[in-house]
């Protein structure tokens, strides 16, 4: 039984550290709704395979996002047009390369690696958002749930 609550126990804890993140993750995703009209970004990121990848990994690069926190935004932009590669190759550059991670890259590391990191984290985005377009399936729609009797 004191397994079973320690698992809990740590489990909550871990919960509360991630919490601030996806609250600022759920935080930007809002203003990226308000600032940024999903026609807007279903013109960008909807339709093509390799274009939208591009410009997505591009525009999660510099934003300060966290692994947890960038679950959201790019839920939204889902949700808004974007295409399921574009989407992924948000999900891996941003929290690979935020500026607040290229500032720790320079402290601790040397400034080779300060300028590989990016560079990295951007061709592992485009590469697996190229790929997703490319070789993965894109989301059913949910079937249409019909009433017996023909109505």
């Amino acid at each position: 039984m004191t397994l079973i609550y320690e698992i809990l126990k740590e489990s909550w804890y871990i919960y509360l550290d991630v919490a601030i993140y996806m609250l600022f993750g759920f935080f930007v995703a809002g203003i990226l709704y308000l600032f940024f009209k999903a026609d807007k970004i279903k013109q960008y990121l909807g339709t093509g395979k390799v274009r939208p990848v591009i410009l997505s990994a591009l525009f999660g690069i510099p934003i300060p996002l966290c692994s947890c926190g960038v679950v959201p935004v790019a839920t939204g932009l889902k949700k808004q047009g974007a295409n399921s590669g574009a989407a992924l190759s948000f999900m891996i550059a941003t929290p690979e390369s935020g500026v607040d991670s290229i500032a720790i890259s320079w402290a601790m590391l040397d400034p080779i690696m300060t300028v590989v990191r990016p560079i990295a984290a951007f061709i592992t985005a485009v590469a697996t958002g190229i790929a997703q377009n490319f070789f993965g399936t894109e989301d059913a729609p949910p079937p249409s749930i019909q009433k017996p009797g023909g109505g």
